[in-house]
């Protein structure tokens, strides 16, 4: 029996074409699955709850809602409502903003009448290697944009430092 017939059927059974368009179909149905059903990375290690710290940074807020911020808040995620840790320092100094120079170049420079805010906050957070998510599901990466209420006051802040503790 040959491999192709003389009618261009693979072993007597199906066209040579249809088959190349079924195993081209069925390479694009697996790619896709392992494409959506795994993650960009894979985190390693085991998994494990506790307590970390992280900051929150904003770095021109009116000085009236910085005054508003006190250790022992619970804040929230503006937008689920949810709680994401507890306020445990707040160190305030001079508002800075970057600003173009007339060269091209940018520089940090003083905003009258603001102040910049970094607000250390305790979560509990399921940390797997490297990488953790805090109460809220946030994700505790450095660059994250929270946007957070408490008490008295709403803040728009980046996660500047996330410290774990030891990650063995």
């Amino acid at each position: 029996m040959k491999v192709i017939d003389e009618k261009g059927k693979f072993f007597g059974w199906i066209n040579i074409l249809d088959l190349f368009l079924i195993i081209l179909l069925l390479g694009a149905a697996a790619f896709a699955a392992v494409k959506f059903t795994h993650g960009d990375e894979i985190a390693v290690g085991p998994v494990t709850k506790k307590q970390v710290t992280y900051t929150l940074y904003n770095s021109a807020e009116h000085p009236f809602v910085v005054n508003q911020i006190k250790v022992g808040d619970i804040i929230r995620d503006k937008d689920k409502n949810v709680p994401i840790g507890k306020v445990v320092a707040v160190k305030v100094a001079p508002g800075k903003t970057a600003v173009p120079t007339a060269d091209g170049r940018m520089v940090m420079s003083d905003v009258p009448e603001k102040l910049s805010v970094y607000i250390t906050v305790q979560t509990n957070a399921v940390v797997q290697g490297g990488q953790a998510q805090g109460e809220g599901q946030t994700p505790l990466l450095a660059g994250n944009k929270v946007s957070v209420k408490g008490p008295k006051y709403m803040i728009e802040t980046l996660i500047s430092d996330v410290n774990l503790g030891d990650t063995k």
